[in-house]
C-alpha cells in the first residue's frame, strides 16, 4: 500500500464522518434549536457555533479539499469517476454552505430565534447532507476497488 492509497482511505474515512456530522446536523441539533428560549437563544447559537467548528467545520473543509486532491493523487488502480464524484458533491456542500447556511446562521446570531429562519436552514441543509452520503458512497466504492486491486 503506497502514499497514494493511504491518502484515499484517509479522505474516506473523513468523508464518512462529515456524512456523520451532516446527519446529526440535519436530524438532531437543526431541530433542536426549536427547543432553545427566545432569550437564551442567541447566546446558545453563538456557543453551539464556536463547538462545531472544530467538531465539523474544520473537517469538512479539510475533506473537501481531499476530495479535490484526490482527483489526481488517487492510486493509478482506481477509476477517476468516483473522485470526480465526490469533489462535485463537496463543491456542492461548500457553495450550498457559503450561499444559504452561513448568513442564516448569521442571520441567527445577529437577529435572534426566529422559526422561518430555522425552518430554512434544516430544509436547506438537506442537499448538504445527500451530497455527503453520495460523496461517502463514491469514496467507498473508490475504496474497495483499490483494495481489490492490492489483493490481485
Amino acid at each position: 500500500m503506497d502514499g497514494s492509497h493511504i491518502f484515499l482511505l484517509a479522505v474516506t474515512v473523513m468523508c464518512f464522518y462529515c456524512t456523520g456530522a451532516s446527519v446529526m446536523l440535519q436530524i438532531v441539533c437543526y431541530p433542536t434549536y426549536k427547543l432553545v428560549g427566545e432569550e437564551e437563544f442567541v447566546p446558545f447559537h453563538i456557543a453551539f457555533g464556536k463547538r462545531l467548528l472544530p467538531a465539523a467545520v474544520i473537517p469538512m473543509m479539510l475533506t473537501a479539499l481531499g476530495t479535490f486532491a484526490l482527483i489526481v493523487a488517487r492510486p493509478e488502480s482506481t477509476p477517476a469517476w468516483p473522485a470526480i464524484v465526490a469533489a462535485l458533491c463537496t463543491a456542492v456542500v461548500l457553495g450550498t454552505t457559503l450561499a444559504f447556511e452561513l448568513p442564516r446562521h448569521n442571520q441567527l446570531d445577529r437577529d435572534g430565534k426566529s422559526d422561518a429562519v430555522l425552518a430554512a436552514l434544516i430544509r436547506d441543509n438537506l442537499p448538504r447532507t445527500i451530497a455527503w452520503v453520495i460523496a461517502s458512497l463514491s469514496l467507498a466504492y473508490m475504496t474497495a476497488v483499490a483494495l481489490d486491486r492490492l489483493m490481485i
